[in-house]
């Protein structure tokens, strides 16, 4: 795993701003992190952002008292959901670190799955955020008002989180980097001990303009591996033709966790080999991708068209961007302004609608849409993503197996149409198969560590409890805990069925 140019210029830069910070975190909440940083109790997860909505009901698990909440700020360069950190008093001990002792927890989620295995398992300082009272801002340090940090730094993660096991970021396909890291070596996966925390539903989004047809696994085979482009090929023939004809896949980079489950689910990859690969269509596939920094979406092609993310957000940027394109102001004269990320302007902005993601290695990449026109698009997302479709959305998650979609109203999931659909129910007794089994990947390192490997085992207790899940309004509905996991709540967050021996390259099995 290798940092790229910039964020080993930011990881550098960005410790310039640890003074500058309007006024420096005090009080109790000092207390705990000027003593955690100075006795090494910091706990560095890495990898999918599995775990980061329920870090707060994590915390507070582990945690007695006030716990306190941390995020990037503006000036450090990182949105807020690139990490997350609590800090706070432990509530019974881990190892030889005693009941109160003081502890933080970083998750980072920036550049996905990848991050929690790839760099944990070959014990590889990344980027990281730095939690220090001198580096982070005054506030009340609750998820309304969280401390917010200015520096970076590099350290080596304690452990790892991905969509899928380990073994499966395999190929030029599953991994990230420009060009493409090696997979891991059986040597280097057998210092992982990974442990699965619970299951996910996945789902199929598609823009408001393609209407509700019978989408079933064969058909999103065939585009998400290149197969099919158009979208004449799979519409019902009742369905007028629109100009721009092309399909439009809106996917995130290789690396991806959400990504390997969808190479997974639609090309069996990398399970298959030899005559039977089936490849997923990437960036190479169309014409939007300029080979260096640019998407430049137009539908007229006659072929598919591929655009890769750095994240769900940017995913679900690509859909209501491709849905919205002919309601904006586009005459095809120049526009004032430019396209930037952390603070580096890569392109002007020249009559366009577009936004910004980054490549497999994190470079900046803008991607404009510059037709004037709508475009039809599916995508690949984890069901978390549920709350963003809703009645007014600019895409919906769709059935299989039939033309139904599945919407978020009034905070509970509402479902309409026919098919198979990404429910609770339907993920929990197997009848949605589109899943990813989140893992909690521990190396070796951290495993001979008496102090972080108790604190990683009591955190893994928690991130798996059915009532832990049930508690976050973004896993509530589309997660379950492993088959078998108790549930003395009764929340129905438990899988009743399993992949065979647990390999997720088998089928699922019922097993209650």
């Amino acid at each position: 795993m290798k940092l790229n140019k910039l964020s080993l210029l930011c990881a550098l830069a960005c410790v310039g701003f640890a003074g500058q910070a309007a006024a420096q975190v005090a009080g109790t909440a000092k207390t705990i992190v000027d003593d955690a940083n100075t006795k090494g109790q910091i706990l560095y997860i890495s990898g999918a952002s599995a775990v980061q909505g329920g870090l707060g009901q994590i915390a507070t698990t582990l945690f007695t008292g006030t716990n306190y909440y941390f995020i990037p700020s503006t000036a450090s360069g990182r949105k807020d959901s690139d990490y997350r950190a609590y800090a706070g008093k432990l509530a019974v001990a881990a190892g030889g670190w005693a009941a109160g002792s003081n502890v933080i927890i970083i998750n980072r989620a920036r550049g996905g799955s990848v991050q929690g295995v790839n760099p944990v398992a070959r014990r590889t300082s990344i980027e990281s955020l730095v939690v220090t009272a001198a580096s982070c801002a005054a506030g009340a340090g609750t998820s309304g008002d969280p401390f917010k940090c200015d520096a970076l730094d590099t350290r080596v993660p304690d452990a790892g989180v991905s969509d899928v096991a380990p073994a499966l970021f395999d190929g030029a396909f599953n991994t990230e980097g420009e060009p493409a890291e090696a997979a891991l070596s059986p040597a280097e996966l057998s210092t992982l001990t990974p442990t699965p925390l619970y299951g996910l539903a996945f789902g199929v989004p598609m823009t408001r303009n393609v209407p509700l047809f019978n989408v079933n696994k064969a058909v999103l085979s065939a585009i998400m591996t290149g197969n099919v482009g158009t979208w004449d090929k799979v519409l019902p023939k009742t369905v007028p033709a629109v100009p721009a004809d092309d399909i439009l896949v809106c996917r995130r980079v290789n690396g991806s966790g959400t990504q390997a489950v969808a190479n997974l689910y639609y090309g069996n990859y990398p399970c298959d080999t030899g005559t039977r690969l089936n490849t997923p269509a990437d960036r190479e596939t169309g014409a939007a991708w300029d080979y260096v920094n640019s998407f430049v979406v137009e539908g007229d092609t006659g072929g598919l068209n591929v655009v890769e993310n750095s994240s769900s957000g940017d995913v679900r940027s690509c859909l209501n961007n491709a849905y919205d394109a002919s309601l904006k102001a586009y005459n095809g004269s120049a526009v004032a302004g430019t396209l930037s990320v952390d603070g580096k302007s890569i392109v002007g902005a020249v009559g366009y609608t577009g936004y910004i993601t980054a490549d497999r290695a994190g470079n900046p990449v803008a991607v404009q849409f510059r037709d004037g026109q709508a475009h039809k698009a599916v995508g690949v997302l984890s069901m978390d993503s549920l709350k963003d479709s809703t009645a007014t959305s600019k895409w919906t998650f769709r059935a299989l197996d039939g033309a139904g979609e599945i919407t978020l109203a009034g905070g509970v999931p509402a479902t309409s149409g026919t098919g198979r659909l990404p429910t609770l129910a339907s993920l929990t007794d197997g009848t949605w198969d589109m899943q990813g089994w989140i893992s909690f990947n521990l190396p070796a390192d951290t495993a001979n560590d008496v102090n972080k490997a108790a604190l990683a085992a009591n955190f893994v207790a928690a991130a798996k409890a059915p009532a832990v899940l049930n508690a976050q309004s973004g896993l509530k509905f589309v997660a379950g805990a492993m088959p078998g996991t108790p549930d003395p709540t009764s929340t129905g967050n438990v899988l009743r069925a399993g992949y065979v021996n647990g390999d997720q390259c088998a089928p699922l099995n019922r097993n209650n």
